[in-house]
């Protein structure tokens, strides 16, 4: 498989790990894509015990970046209870697109969500999800300043960071690269 195939396979995979770890509800997903297990595209092996169902765990080593980036998306989620709360995000949560209100048409590139955590007590999330081919510039919000925390246009270990060694991002902007996540939360008021 050409190398660019196989980097933009591993960031869908990672962008995919932010999407379920951002939304709200249970995350579920199946053992085995943590480190980019693959049923060949079959979708349908419930009856097959062979290759194809059986986990291969030489892949953890294979694909440790992932392991540790799925690792550390849960992590971010078990550390702001705002993201997966019992009665929903409500009013503190608001829709963007790259400068002002999102493009919710069939055409639409990109979406921004921000999640405000003063209902509990907790920090500003703002993400930026660019599903475009190059990358987009995003407007964020200006009442914080911001840290990133996930990139994953990033190669690894850079891709998703500690919140404590998160370096404040000074900006009114974000460039989001092509088919890439990126996820910052706040670290005070500007």
């Amino acid at each position: 498989m050409p190398a660019e195939i196989a980097a933009l396979r591993k960031r869908q995979v990672k962008n995919f790990c932010c999407l379920l770890m951002l939304s709200n509800g249970v995350p579920m997903f199946v053992a085995g894509d943590e480190f980019m297990h693959t049923q060949n595209g079959n979708p349908n092996v419930y009856d097959q015990d062979n290759e194809s169902t059986w986990l291969d765990w030489s892949l953890t080593e294979t694909n440790a970046d992932v392991s540790r980036f799925f690792r550390m998306m849960i992590a971010f989620r078990k550390a702001h209870s705002l993201i997966a709360r019992s009665t929903g995000w409500g009013a503190d949560c608001t829709w963007h697109g790259t400068d002002g209100d999102p493009d919710l048409g069939s055409g639409s590139h990109s979406l921004a969500l921000h999640l405000r955590g003063a209902s509990t007590d907790g920090a500003d999330i703002f993400a930026m999800f660019n599903v475009y081919w190059d990358a987009l510039s995003f407007t964020l919000p200006a009442a914080s300043i911001w840290k990133r925390v996930v990139d994953t246009s990033l190669d690894s270990p850079n891709d998703i960071v500690e919140e404590a060694t998160a370096q404040p991002y000074v900006s009114t902007s974000y460039s989001v690269g092509p088919r890439s996540v990126a996820v910052l939360i706040s670290s005070g008021t500007a």
